[in-house]
């Protein structure tokens, strides 16, 4: 029988290959139709980046929960609760695991908050009006993306190292070689929590 705490790290890891797969590297094949529709190359490109970040976000969400429950099972022994506040079982996790885990959130945001501070002194504070996430507010805004962002697809607030910036007015698709949380937490998952 398959144990049930390696389910959640299994699935993370499944997903986490998709969201590699979805990274704004390289060629991105446009489809006649999204060319119609969007009137130019161009802007049927920058819909098909912007699509494959929204999925990936989507993604990073449904990654990091897994993996926050897949750590709680370890470390409890017990079955996580079917809920998506994973910021209270995060709470409940080993000293040493919460800061492992915030310091690889905050290698992630690294590379985040330097573009930022260049795109506001290229653009403006104004226009480059993003603020990134502490860990606490990620995983606060990662039960509310679970529930609703498969729904409406606009995040909203601070951002978060997901391969996407967003303020309220703009979202800008990061390049490939940007860390994505999800996809590190797993990797660090599987070498520490396996």
């Amino acid at each position: 029988m398959k144990d049930p705490r390696r389910s959640k790290l299994e699935t993370a890891n499944l997903l986490m290959l998709g969201m590699e797969g979805l990274r704004a590297d390289g060629l991105v094949p446009v489809s006649k139709t999204a060319v119609a529709d969007a009137g130019s190359v161009e802007a049927a490109v920058d819909r098909q980046k912007i699509g494959a970040a929204l999925t990936a976000t989507v993604l990073y969400a449904i990654v990091v929960e897994l993996v926050v429950k897949h750590c709680w099972e370890r470390e409890t022994g017990k079955a996580a609760p079917h809920s998506h506040n994973v910021n209270h079982l995060f709470q409940e996790l080993t000293s040493k695991t919460q800061l492992d885990m915030e310091t690889l959130y905050e290698q992630c945001c690294l590379p985040y908050a330097e573009a930022v501070r260049s795109g506001q002194r290229q653009l403006g504070h104004g226009t480059v009006a993003v603020e990134i996430a502490s860990l606490k507010e990620a995983l606060q805004w990662n039960e509310d993306a679970v529930k609703n962002l498969k729904y409406d697809l606009t995040p909203r607030g601070r951002s978060v190292p997901t391969g996407l910036f967003w303020s309220c007015e703009f979202e800008w698709v990061v390049p490939g070689g940007f860390p994505n949380f999800a996809i590190e937490l797993t990797r660090w998952a599987n070498s520490h929590m396996s």
